[in-house]
């Protein structure tokens, strides 16, 4: 029994699939501060389901998704394993209707994960994707701050994201990898923060590096640079935003955010702490999105009040993929729109 949470019958029970290094290193850790328990832990590999499952208090460990599911009846499903499992697994949990939790991407394609959104509506559950910025306590305050009547919206939007080298994945095409797995969360950080993208324009002349034209649908314009030239011990996070005349966002590293009007900052967003290199579970967004998936089940939010449900992910997998295809084709793109999914996103 928790000491946090002394009454496990107040507990919402969550399974958990997937026991791999991004698992254990970023969600994991957040479960002991959620007021939930693990009821099932799945991984094909049952030594490292048996590992965490003793770390953090897992209560069986399986290595059968549905028998976990059929055994288990949780309040909900976290699911870490990649694109094509969100998406292949993702699939047999909402058919047995229950909510799901996904890390990003939640799928290999945007038409797949409008799949998941499809059988999401079908079973009437929520399903989200860990797009972890729209959780980042300066990314929220950012966002309040750009749809406020003061600030207009944004004008212009620069995004600056740089790391170590990035191991192309065998079978993967040029440039996917890198864009689809390390780029991904600032490609759904221009749609959180700009809104509708219009078209893109996007150069890669190596598997390296980007640079990334955007037209929102509000008029503004946005930038993208990503590269892969950098180093993984100091990677750069920088954006800058720019609304009606004078006003102005900077965010570094997705945890710091000054608002400044002409000169003077008008807002700020500093954490006190933030452990090595610059990440905190909170501060970058693990433990809130978390959260959130948290507080829906226990219906203190309501599907729609989650930032990251999957109608808005199957938008910004179309932002990828035009960009990935402006890429290889040279010509300026239209993300896909899909029907449906716009109309869920605007209401």
């Amino acid at each position: 029994m928790s000491a946090t949470h002394p009454d496990e019958s107040k507990l919402t029970r969550l399974c958990m699939i997937g026991c791999g290094r991004l698992a254990t290193s970023r969600i994991w850790p957040c479960f002991p501060r959620l007021p939930v328990r693990l009821v099932g832990v799945c991984d094909l590999d049952e030594s490292l389901a048996n590992r965490n499952a003793r770390r953090h208090g897992g209560e069986r460990v399986f290595t059968d998704l549905e028998k976990m599911l059929d055994e288990t009846r949780p309040d909900g499903v976290v699911l870490c394993v990649g694109p094509r499992g969100h998406y292949e697994l993702g699939l047999k949990v909402l058919a047995k209707g229950y909510p799901l939790y996904t890390e990003k991407p939640p799928a290999p394609t945007a038409a797949q994960a409008w799949e998941l959104a499809e059988a999401s509506r079908r079973a009437g559950v929520l399903c989200m994707t860990a797009f972890k910025y729209r959780y980042a306590p300066a990314m929220v305050k950012a966002k309040k701050i750009v749809d406020s009547p003061e600030f207009g919206g944004v004008h212009a939007l620069n995004v600056l994201r740089t790391c170590g080298g990035y191991p192309q994945k065998p079978g993967e095409p040029v440039h996917y990898t890198f864009l689809s797995d390390f780029c991904i969360h600032p490609i759904d950080e221009a749609l959180f923060l700009g809104g509708a993208v219009k078209s893109v324009y996007a150069t890669a002349p190596t598997p390296d590096g980007f640079a990334i034209a955007l037209s929102f649908a509000n008029g503004g314009v946005g930038g993208l640079t990503f590269s892969c030239h950098g180093t993984f011990s100091r990677p750069v996070d920088r954006v800058e935003i720019l609304g009606n005349r004078g006003h102005a966002i900077t965010i570094e590293d997705e945890i710091s955010m000054t608002y400044f009007v002409e000169d003077q900052p008008r807002q700020q967003h500093r954490p006190y702490f933030c452990t090595a290199g610059g990440d905190s579970l909170k501060e970058t967004g693990f433990l809130t999105e978390l959260e959130a998936f948290v507080k829906h089940l226990r219906g203190e939010l309501s599907a729609k009040q989650v930032p990251s449900r999957i109608e808005e992910s199957t938008q910004s997998m179309a932002l990828f993929e035009a960009i990935l295809k402006s890429a290889q084709t040279g010509q300026a793109v239209a993300p896909r729109v899909f029907e449906r999914e716009a109309a869920a996103v605007a209401s």
